[in-house]
């Protein structure tokens, strides 16, 4: 299978409006009609939803960091792997994006996403995790795809090379996709999130600087977190025992301090009434 070379994605210029036709047979989906002649959405497209573990680790860890993000925001719907059909009645346009992200839809499950249905909103955000069975074509026709149909972010990622490539729609001109030419430190203008591109891979961050992690990732992040709070407990714990002691001590050397003021001050009034004795004896 081919792989999408650097040369293949930058194709497409800055600023360059995308607007060739797409060729809706790479999307095609057998359909049957029902007694009423209703068309039917399948919602799925019998393709499997990654290829190799790394392409998926990168579906769910996106998806996953994104709705997390926003799990706060009940008009925020993050899908990975579903189905869109962006028109009604054309059941053989549609594609499944590894993730995207709709805003202005609420939460909640769907076997497709229905553009006609969440009030003509399309996604906004859409994400591609590169693999050996993706080709520089598909790709290309994905992006037309989502340009055509309103997406106003579209990210890609090529795991096996380290390359990401990122186009936002130009509101101000109007003149299509923008390629942006450095994505090192870009920072998404819908999303907030920033990439980091490093040697081997690329991490992404939340506008509060909480790195997008693998289910892994997460779970030794929580157990070096409770262990770190099982050590501070025992640090604690110690501390208190220490703090206790010295109070202990504290407490003692003031009961020695009370008795020996007392033994001083009785031995005081021994030695005056002794002085009144002499004095009264030969006064």
């Amino acid at each position: 299978m081919e792989v999408i070379e650097d040369k293949n994605i930058n194709s497409i210029e800055e600023n360059q409006t995308i607007s060739t036709p797409i060729d809706n047979r790479k999307y095609f989906i057998d359909y049957e009609h029902d007694k009423n002649s209703t068309i039917d959405y399948p919602d799925s497209d019998g393709e499997l939803m990654a290829d190799s573990t790394t392409q998926f680790n990168w579906i769910i860890t996106i998806q996953g960091g994104l709705d997390s993000m926003f799990k706060k925001r009940t008009d925020v719907f993050v899908a990975g792997n579903l189905l869109w059909y962006p028109e009604e009645g054309q059941n053989n346009i549609c594609i499944a994006p590894d993730v995207m992200v709709a805003f202005g839809r609420p939460k909640g499950n769907r076997g497709s996403y229905k553009q006609w249905v969440e009030d003509d909103i399309a996604p906004q955000v859409v994400f591609e995790i590169f693999s050996k069975s993706n080709s520089a074509d598909e790709m290309l026709d994905k992006l037309k795809f989502c340009y055509q149909y309103g997406v106003q972010e579209f990210y890609v990622y090529n795991p096996l090379k380290n390359t990401l490539y990122g186009w936002y729609r130009d509101s101000n001109t109007n003149k299509g996709f923008v390629n942006v030419l450095f994505m090192q430190g870009f920072v998404s203008p819908l999303l907030g999130i920033r990439f980091e591109i490093g040697t081997d891979t690329i991490k992404i961050y939340t506008p509060e600087n909480q790195e997008f992690l693998t289910f892994i990732e997460q779970s030794d992040a929580l157990e070096n977190a409770i262990e770190k709070q099982k050590e501070a407990l025992e640090a604690e714990k110690i501390a208190i025992k220490i703090a206790q002691k010295e109070r202990t001590e504290k407490e003692k050397a003031l009961e020695i301090a009370e008795e020996e003021r007392t033994e001083k001050e009785k031995l005081m009034a021994e030695i005056e009434a002794l002085k009144t004795l002499l004095q009264n004896k030969f006064s």
